[in-house]
């Protein structure tokens, strides 16, 4: 056991409460799509899946935290588990995050449509966004099961698999990036700026969204550097580390890294009147609710 009980107790509070955070507000989130038609545009289904993802996130991953928490760091609690049933907990614990990336990647690659070619992105159907959402979740599992058989293959060797994770993850970094750069190109440069509604909705949205991926990139940056840092430096400043620091920065970053499924509603609340609007009526119906529950000998 590397930590203490009464600290490994902390962390699984800490873990516990993130998590039924994430579930709750992406759960009320998803009810607010669902109850609201005016939520439900083309532009946003991409943004429900994404609420979808997040939401998985904090509903599947903590099986493997917990699992690490107990065996690794803890030993709070004996858990022996085959080598197929812990692939088996390990798979949704890459699969959902990296989902929830590959989500942001593609609304990225949307807004820069819509921006580039509004003419031809309204003319979109409805269901090029059903086969981009199949294919979002199709390749995230793909590559999350790729870097398991990676990390079977190889045994203790498990650079391998985090080696293909992290150039994922950077390869949607470099995505978004070049979305965004080229967004912003076609609005500061573009020759004929148009002012209409439809013009002004979308470039709102637009700028949301990408206050939305640089909130969620704020907390995934820091875990994937330290990834990278750990596989190009191994010998340097991480071994400078005892092993209670290095789990600890661990156990942080990690916190860290599935917050940016927790952002993504704060986002739309403050940025979206509608999403606001929407949110307001639901708590005043759940208090009117309320309300007509309690017994007349309690008022």
């Amino acid at each position: 056991m590397q930590l203490s009980s009464s600290e490994c107790i902390t962390w699984f509070a800490v873990f516990l409460a993130v998590f039924v955070a994430i579930v709750t507000v992406n759960l009320i989130s998803i009810i607010l799509f669902i109850k609201n038609r005016s939520l439900r545009t083309r532009a946003m289904y991409l943004v429900i899946s994404l609420t979808v993802a997040d939401m998985f996130v904090g509903g599947f991953s903590h099986f493997h935290l917990f699992h690490v928490l107990s065996l690794d760091s803890c030993d709070i609690v004996k858990i022996n588990l085959s080598q197929e049933l812990h692939v088996i907990i390990f798979f949704p614990y890459i699969w959902f995050p990296l989902t929830s990336l590959t989500n942001i990647t593609a609304i990225s690659l949307d807004r820069m449509h819509a921006t580039i070619r509004p003419f031809r992105h309204r003319l979109i159907k409805k269901w090029v966004y059903g086969v981009t959402i199949a294919g979002v979740w199709v390749l995230a599992a793909m590559v999350s099961t790729a870097g398991l058989l990676l990390s079977r293959s190889y045994g203790e060797e498990r650079s391998h698999d985090l080696y293909l994770w992290q150039s994922y993850c950077c390869l949607c970094l470099f995505v978004i990036c070049v979305s965004y750069s080229s967004i912003a190109v076609k609005i500061f440069c573009g020759a004929h700026p148009q002012h209409h509604g439809a013009a002004n909705r979308q470039r709102k949205l637009t700028v949301t969204l990408f206050l939305m991926t640089i909130a969620s990139l704020l907390m995934w940056l820091p875990s994937t550097a330290l990834v990278l840092i750990f596989l190009s430096f191994k010998t340097g400043i991480m071994k400078s580390l005892s092993s209670q620091e290095l789990l600890r920065l661990d156990f942080s970053l990690i916190i860290l890294y599935f917050m940016n499924s927790l952002v993504n509603p704060v986002v739309y609340t403050i940025r979206m009147p509608e999403f606001r609007k929407a949110l307001l009526v639901l708590f005043k119906r759940q208090r009117r609710q309320n309300a007509r529950d309690i017994p007349l000998h309690e008022l």
